[in-house]
C-alpha cells in the first residue's frame, strides 16, 4: 500500500509541475518569437512534446522526493534541470531566429521571455518536489483500520 502512495504522489507531482511549467515555457517561447519580430507558429504536437519533456525531466526528482526527504533528492532535481537545459537552449535559439537589427525594446522583450523560459526550467523540478512534499503522508501518522 505504501508503494502505491509513493508512486501516486510522484506521478501527481511530476504531471502537475511538468504540465503547468511546460505550458508556461511554451507560452514564453511564443512571446519570445513575437518580441523578436518573428512569425509565431503554434502546433499542438510541439506543445505536447514540450510538456512530455518537462514531465520526463521532473519525474526522477518527484520519485526521489516521494521516497525520501534527505538532501540528496535535490541531486535528481539538478539532473532534471540539466536535462531541460539542452532543449531550452535549442528551442529558444530557434524561436528567436535572426535578431540583427532589433530595437532596444525588442531586445528587452526577447531577454525577458528568454529569462522566463529558463526560470521554468529551474522551477519545474523544485515544484515537483514541493508538490510531492505537500501530498506525502508523514510516516509518524498511523492510519487505524476502519
Amino acid at each position: 500500500m505504501r508503494a502505491i502512495k509513493v508512486l501516486a504522489s510522484a506521478v501527481a507531482g511530476a504531471l502537475v509541475s511538468g504540465l503547468v511549467l511546460g505550458a508556461l515555457s511554451r507560452l514564453f517561447m511564443r512571446l519570445m518569437t513575437l518580441a523578436a519580430d518573428g512569425e509565431p507558429r503554434f502546433s499542438w504536437t510541439g506543445t505536447f512534446f514540450i510538456a512530455v519533456i518537462y514531465v520526463a525531466a521532473v519525474a526522477p526528482a518527484a520519485l526521489t522526493a516521494a521516497i525520501t526527504t534527505r538532501w540528496w533528492r535535490w541531486i535528481a532535481a539538478a539532473l532534471g534541470t540539466a536535462f531541460l537545459m539542452a532543449p531550452a537552449i535549442g528551442i529558444s535559439s530557434e524561436e528567436i531566429g535572426y535578431v540583427q537589427g532589433l530595437s532596444t525594446i525588442a531586445w528587452i522583450g526577447v531577454g525577458a521571455a528568454t529569462a522566463a523560459v529558463f526560470a521554468t526550467v529551474f522551477a519545474a523540478p523544485a515544484a515537483a518536489i514541493w508538490l510531492v512534499d505537500r501530498v506525502r503522508i508523514p510516516t509518524s501518522v498511523r492510519l487505524s483500520p476502519a
